[in-house]
């Protein structure tokens, strides 16, 4: 009976924690929705913008031809009505000889000049085409529903016997979950780059790692085997950096106040975004959008198009003065480090405060990342060493220290597919690559 019991109680908790994880995951959708809805908001207006501007365009130019063709109607009509005058004149006191002539003078202006307007008026109407295609839209537009969608999850009638035991539920591997061991340590110099100062890093699904290096403001492209491929200057001075999806990632210009969006085969911009502010810290949010850390306005969120679809006005995020480094896991929740006051910090989609994190095992944390089980680990600058830290914030471990040749680290990415951790080492003249076992 107490193992009967024990199995209701499982039972129990396991419904529990599927109506928990339910009810974050409609609170991430919803942020999503509101997104992608924002997102649709934000380009029909400026379709509709762009038509409005083309209108006055349009009318401009209709308006100026048609006051040219007046004035030029007034100069023939007033030339016309001086000739009839004259010819009256010459009818009534000269002689048919000089009638004549001037009858003659009259049809040769006529037929060189061609002033006799056109006796077949014309009119011009501004119209839309493709109106009658919007109204039909906007009429689609509102038969869409936002409704919830009910999903059975199977669920087996617990009938165990005494001897029956319980299956954990296997995750994703994660720090708490495996060891790491040191792969690979990339010596940057020895690839050709002098006194290399690597800040931050990314990790592409083939293992392809993209690295900031700040003294000569270039990216460093790295392939899966540690080869640096490419190396190309940017335009300012980077401080974050984020993959998108494959062929996409994000760096965020803190000189220029700018967000850069880059193709990755090419390894160009594409796309610049105005932040009209001192940005440091980007991290991917979703499959449409990104984050992006503001030193003194909190976080800014951000389409993949480069629009900008919401701020995040929490208090504690206002007016830091201070460079911020960014994460996010799969259930909308931010996490933010500050070097200054060696603090962890983490929002969840609404901007709403979840918790704040110390400990005197963290000094001047630096860049972050998930793993696959929606928690963090952070690195320590000044302790030589990588945190994870619990999605809730109420554990920590430590998981890498110096012993294991972390010195003075700062940007790490952390893959789940290949479980790996690339950290930026020994104050960024290295890129250490951990795998997990």
């Amino acid at each position: 009976m107490e193992k009967r019991l024990a199995v209701k109680c499982e039972s129990a908790k396991d419904l529990f924690n599927n109506k928990s994880e339910n009810l974050n995951d409609i609170l991430r959708q919803k942020t999503k929705l509101e997104t992608e809805l924002s997102s649709c908001v934000s380009r029909i207006n400026s379709y509709m913008n762009e038509l409005i501007e083309n209108v006055k365009k349009v009318f401009e130019k209709e308006m100026q031809r048609l006051q040219t063709d007046l004035e030029q109607l007034r100069m023939q009509s007033k030339g016309l009505y001086k000739q009839q005058d004259n010819l009256e004149n010459i009818v009534q006191f000269c002689s048919d000889d000089v009638t004549f002539l001037y009858i003659n003078e009259i049809e040769h202006v006529f037929l060189k000049e061609e002033k006799i307007p056109n006796s077949v008026p014309t009119r011009t109407d501004l119209a839309i085409n493709g109106i009658e295609e919007i109204k039909t839209l906007l009429r689609n537009v509102e038969k869409v529903k936002i409704e919830p969608v009910m999903q059975q999850i199977p669920v087996n009638t617990i009938t165990l016997s005494p001897a029956q035991q319980t299956v954990p539920y296997e995750t994703k591997k994660s720090m708490t979950s495996g060891i790491l061991t040191l792969n690979k340590h990339i010596d940057i110099a020895k690839n050709g780059v002098k006194e290399p100062v690597i800040i931050d890093c990314c990790i592409f699904k083939n293992g392809q790692v993209i690295a900031i290096e700040q003294k000569h403001t270039c990216l460093l492209e790295f392939t899966s085997s540690g080869i640096l491929r490419r190396n190309v200057k940017i335009l300012s001075q980077a401080l974050g950096i984020a993959a998108i999806d494959e062929s996409l990632f994000a760096i965020t210009e803190s000189e220029r106040d700018t967000v850069q969006i880059y193709d990755k085969q090419r390894m160009s911009s594409i796309r610049e975004v105005s932040i009209r502010e001192h940005c440091s810290g980007i991290t991917k949010y979703s499959d449409s959008n990104f984050v992006v850390g503001c030193n003194a306005g909190g976080l800014v969120l951000i389409g993949k198009n480069g629009e900008k679809e919401k701020v995040f006005h929490t208090k504690e995020l206002m007016h830091l003065n201070q460079n911020i480094c960014l994460t996010s896991n799969e259930r909308g929740n931010i996490f933010c480090s500050f070097s200054k006051n060696n603090t962890i910090l983490s929002i969840d989609s609404r901007g709403i405060l979840r918790f704040t994190f110390q400990c005197e095992k963290l000094k001047s944390p630096r860049g972050l990342t998930c793993d696959g089980n929606s928690n963090i680990y952070v690195s320590g600058y000044e302790t030589n060493n990588i945190i994870w830290i619990s999605n809730d914030g109420k554990k920590s471990k430590e998981v890498l220290n110096s012993k294991n040749g972390i010195q003075c680290p700062t940007g790490i990415d952390y893959d789940t597919n290949l479980a790996i951790l690339t950290v930026c080492n020994h104050n960024g003249s290295k890129m250490s690559i951990y795998s997990m076992k």
